[in-house]
């Protein structure tokens, strides 16, 4: 079955492509530094990273026929910040992108979310995660991503959760001319998996736990469970689509990726990533 999984693959790519060549795609954790400009004097500084799928075969990063998900890191350097104001989920940031490539240029953003932060006078970092969109690579060839201008949503609040002034949207312009993130390359390949379980989502959250669910089809194999992974580390493995996750820690934020197994123990790419946050004891 094997053999019958991997000549489907490479058997379509040979007729789109003229042939392929079986390899190992690369990937990893890219990172770049910017600097924006949030009002009259007021300028932050954010270091972007970002994880590049490796899901390609040869030698590429993703199929040309899959969806490519990246995920966004990113952490604020505040000059100035109010000491004794929680940032939390609540706060919530738009990053601007273009995707450059054969198909053309694509207007995208990565919608993130705040981990929970009390600030200090000090201004210490101020994380956000979260990541893009599905991205459609088509035709196969190189994408480059570029980010733009920031958009912060911000709604801060007392330590005991009580609110500490309204919330306030402001439009960050990037300055300088390194906006390259990364370049992502799309392959020319079909390669046969379970499919990819999509619709994650958080049904309920306490301080110490998280309940999930999400939406799965089975494809030419009986699909036997699902692996649950929490910040990049297999969690657990359920037969049901949907799982509850204990022993987290309040006040705390995770990112969290479902895959599908299949009863010949093949599994799918990762979902898209989902990031919650665990509220603070007694909220």
């Amino acid at each position: 079955m094997l053999g019958r999984r991997l000549v489907i693959g490479t058997a379509v790519a040979a007729v789109l492509s003229g042939g392929v060549a079986v390899g190992t795609a690369s990937a990893g954790t890219v990172g770049l530094g910017l600097d924006y400009t949030c009002g009259p004097g007021i300028v932050v500084h954010a270091d972007v990273t970002a994880v590049v799928p490796d899901e390609g075969m040869a030698g590429g990063n993703v199929p040309y026929s899959e969806p490519a998900y990246i995920d966004v890191d990113m952490t604020f350097t505040l000059d100035r910040a109010p000491a004794g104001v929680r940032i939390d989920g609540d706060s919530t940031a738009s990053l601007a992108a273009t995707v450059v490539g054969p198909s053309g240029t694509t207007a995208t953003a990565a919608a993130l979310s705040f981990a929970p932060t009390l600030l200090t006078s000090s201004g210490g970092p101020v994380k956000a995660a979260g990541g893009f969109p599905q991205l459609g690579l088509y035709p196969a060839g190189d994408y480059a991503i570029h980010l733009g201008d920031l958009t912060l949503s911000l709604r801060p609040e007392h330590p005991d959760g009580t609110p500490a002034g309204a919330a306030t949207t402001v439009t960050c312009r990037r300055s300088g001319s390194n906006d390259l993130l990364t370049v992502v390359k799309s392959e020319s390949t079909i390669i046969e998996h379970p499919v990819r379980p999509s619709q994650l989502q958080v049904t309920a959250v306490t301080p110490t736990s998280v309940s999930l669910s999400w939406y799965s089809t089975s494809w030419w194999f009986p699909t036997i469970g699902y692996e649950v992974f929490l910040d990049g580390v297999k969690v657990a493995f359920v037969t049901d689509k949907q799982a509850t996750l204990t022993g987290l820690s309040p006040d705390t934020q995770h990112r969290v990726k479902v895959t599908t197994r299949d009863s010949y123990g093949f599994s799918s790419p990762k979902s898209q990533g989902l990031v919650f946050a665990t509220p603070p004891r007694g909220r």
